[in-house]
């Protein structure tokens, strides 16, 4: 599991990959007056009053009555409601945007390179500007036990390191067109890159290869926790409609066309969606973030929540979405209780066709994706509100925002547990995890805690790494009985965004047993149609296209290819197809030789799935690597880590002691409606060495307990 150095190391990983010229004298090199150009002159240059500015529009009123936002029940609908956003964070990207079209002015005012533009205007920053408000404001930062809700103040020295609404970090420069901006789109040669969805319809094939050994929870998991560290939003039209690029299949006029539209061209030779007259497949761009020291350069992307593991996606990730979710009543969060508790409704989302049950609420607005998304919320909205009344019986003079506070706190270190210790041992491998330090303690603290370390979520990881749970992905949810037997198939098209499912007597129960029984779809270049074909078709006849949806975001974000990934981490730079064979099938290699012109275009996310797996992981090389150094971060870079000792935020040893007998098991067993018995080990197949055992035993499947709890110093 040699997945070379992690880049861990540094905190800045960026400085070794300037390219070799003096950017600092070279940056405006090609003007008379660069030798006077300092930030008093640049604040004048970025917006001269007599040249207008270029800031993305908005779709006006003439184009909504055009129809150019999306329409109820279509894919793109669905697909938008992924990326639900607020007015807080439109504003920040209004802000971004600024400032690119400002690094855009003056790439054009001074006729500045591609290189210039990207490596030099960041010397520059943008405080002393006429744009210096769009610059965000320094957090306050009272002492405190608990986190913030919006992951600012984890760092005291750098506020904003994890922050939810701020830019992804990067380990590689981004790779635009024009150096700042324009998506990643030409090949080495020049000419454009290919269609992501010819790669898609010609490297993917639809094929049922599970694993024997594990569960379709370790994808459920993967989810699950993407959702509390990553959530990338896309532009948005006037008052947050959905942006649609496409008109009958064909792309809009350019008229019509919102400057973020980009839109997926799909081919004549297409025979899935050929035969619908489609030629034009829908995507939006992300929206820009402020650039982290609020300085000139490329365009880069938000993270709308929290970096951290710290149940974000049970709570929210500010303090207006967290008031949305409480009760305000002895610490607990909002349930319906309808014979049973599940998650609260949110009527202006969704609703079943006899409008009688609606969609849900949580902390992550993606919860209503499919079924089994919604069935881990529910769990573990469950989860909170048990420890919380247990909390309130140990402690009864405890105030609603106390026990709301550490029942949190508790929550957030059950999931970190669960993730280092049940679930990355499996996706990352054993011997990767003990190299880097990141398997837990058996008992008590694990020293660890590097504040140089930025553990703010890698571009990469988020638009390609820990994509690859998408091919772990089943094209159907089975729901079983108490008996073991498989009592319905849910397609996956014809259930996102409509859990309704839950609402069903035993339901939850019966997709929890599938959770644990239903066995994972293999690491490899094997998808179901249900996400090449009809991802988010509902009741429409065709949908859209997972793998070229996650290629192009690639290109959106200006990732670079694949070929630059494998020398990062480790593996030698390819000077030619052949060179791929070090990790890479030869059938796919021939397949990807067809398809680019050069092995440097070869794009991130498809050369990361065609990998062989690594020894002892689910992952090949190149993923391993990020993916290994993006928890590597989270470990060591998260100040709240459960395991740290001796800071204000520290649990007592007995507390962390009973925090590791947290099980994902467990926490199933505890939160569901009568299920009756689990495999220890919730991710990996019942078997010999894993026998499903009783709930209710404390020895298999071990509880918690709260008692070390028990008066416990408050923090007001």
């Amino acid at each position: 599991a040699d997945a070379g150095e992690l880049l861990v190391a540094s905190a800045d990983a960026t400085a070794s990959v300037e390219p070799g010229i003096d950017v600092a004298a070279a940056v405006f090199s090609s003007a008379d007056a660069a030798s006077s150009v300092g930030d008093q002159t640049l604040a004048r240059q970025v917006l001269p009053s007599a040249t207008p500015i270029f800031f993305p529009r908005e779709v006006g009123s003439p184009e909504l009555k055009n129809q150019v936002v999306a329409k109820e029940g279509t894919p793109v609908f669905l697909h938008a409601q992924l990326f639900q956003t607020t007015d807080k964070i439109v504003k920040k990207a209004k802000d971004a945007s600024k400032n690119v079209a400002a690094t855009l002015n003056l790439v054009n005012e001074f006729n500045l390179s591609k290189e210039q533009g990207g490596f030099g205007l960041p010397r520059f920053g943008l405080q002393n500007t006429i744009i210096a408000n769009t610059c965000p404001k320094e957090p306050l930062c009272p002492r405190t036990k608990y986190r913030t809700m919006d992951g600012s103040c984890n760092n005291r020295q750098n506020k904003d390191w994890g922050r939810a609404g701020t830019a992804f970090q990067r380990i590689l420069p981004p790779d635009y067109t024009d150096g700042v901006n324009s998506a990643r789109g030409l090949s080495k040669s020049g000419s454009p890159l290919p269609s992501p969805r010819s790669i898609s319809f010609k490297v993917i094939i639809d094929r049922d290869r599970h694993y024997d050994n594990f569960t379709i929870l370790i994808m459920q998991w993967g989810q699950f926790l993407d959702h509390d560290v990553t959530h990338t939003p896309i532009t948005k039209g006037k008052d947050k409609s959905d942006i649609t690029c496409c008109s009958k299949g064909q792309k809009r006029e350019a008229r019509e066309l919102h400057p973020d539209c980009m839109p997926i061209f799909i081919p004549d030779d297409d025979e899935f969606f050929g035969q619908f007259t489609q030629r034009c497949m829908e995507f939006v761009r992300s929206m820009p973030a402020v650039r982290p020291k609020c300085n000139f350069g490329p365009r880069e992307q938000m993270n709308q929540i929290t970096s951290f593991i710290d149940a974000s996606n049970v709570y929210g990730s500010s303090v207006e979405e967290s008031k949305e979710l409480r009760s305000f009543t002895g610490g607990l969060l909002k349930a319906t209780t309808a014979g049973k508790t599940l998650l609260p409704p949110n009527p202006t989302e969704c609703k079943d066709t006899s409008g009688t049950h609606f969609c849900f609420k949580a902390g992550d607005s993606r919860v209503n994706e499919q079924p089994e998304l919604a069935a881990m919320h529910t769990i573990w909205m469950r989860q909170h509100n048990r420890l919380a009344k247990e909390l309130q019986q140990l402690n009864p003079g405890w105030s609603d925002e106390i026990l709301f506070q550490e029942a949190r706190r508790i929550l957030a270190a059950q999931m970190q547990h669960i993730t280092y210790n049940e679930y990355l041992p499996i996706v990352l491998g054993r011997k990767f995890m003990e190299t880097f330090g990141l398997v837990p303690r058996k008992h008590g603290y694990a020293p660890g805690y590097r504040e140089d370390v930025d553990p703010t979520i890698i571009n990469a990881f988020a638009a390609a790494a820990f994509r690859y749970g998408h091919t772990l992905i089943s094209g159907n949810m089975e729901a079983y009985n108490k008996f073991g037997l498989v009592e319905k198939n849910l397609r996956l098209s014809e259930n996102q965004f409509s859990p309704f499912f839950l609402y069903q007597p035993g339901g939850l129960d019966s997709l929890l047993r599938g959770l644990s029984i239903q066995p994972s779809q293999k690491f490899d270049r094997f998808f179901s149609q249900e996400l090449t074909n009809h991802l988010f078709a509902g009741k429409n006849r065709f949908g859209m296209d997972l793998v070229a949806l996650n290629i192009q975001r690639g290109r959106d974000h200006g990732l670079p290819g694949y070929n630059k990934w494998r020398k990062i981490c480790n593996l030698p730079l390819a000077k030619s197809f052949d060179d791929l064979r070090d990790v890479i099938d030869e059938e796919i290699i021939d397949q990807l030789r067809v398809l680019y012109k050069d092995v440097d275009d070869i794009d991130i996310f498809i050369g990361g799935i065609a990998e062989r797996p690594t020894a002892g992981s689910l992952l090949g090389h190149t993923f391993l690597c990020i993916v290994g150094d993006q928890f590597a971060r989270l470990r060591v870079g998260d100040r709240f880590y459960y395991e740290n000792g001796g800071l204000e935020s520290s649990f007592t040893e007995a507390q962390l002691e009973q925090i590791k007998r947290t099980s994902l098991a467990r926490i199933i067993c505890d939160n569901s409606d009568n299920l009756e018995m689990m495999q220890p080990l919730a991710f990996v197949q019942a078997e010999l060495v894993n026998k499903r055992a009783l709930c209710k035993s404390g020895n298999l499947i071990p509880k918690m307990s709260l008692q070390p709890w028990k008066n416990e110093p408050v923090w007001t």
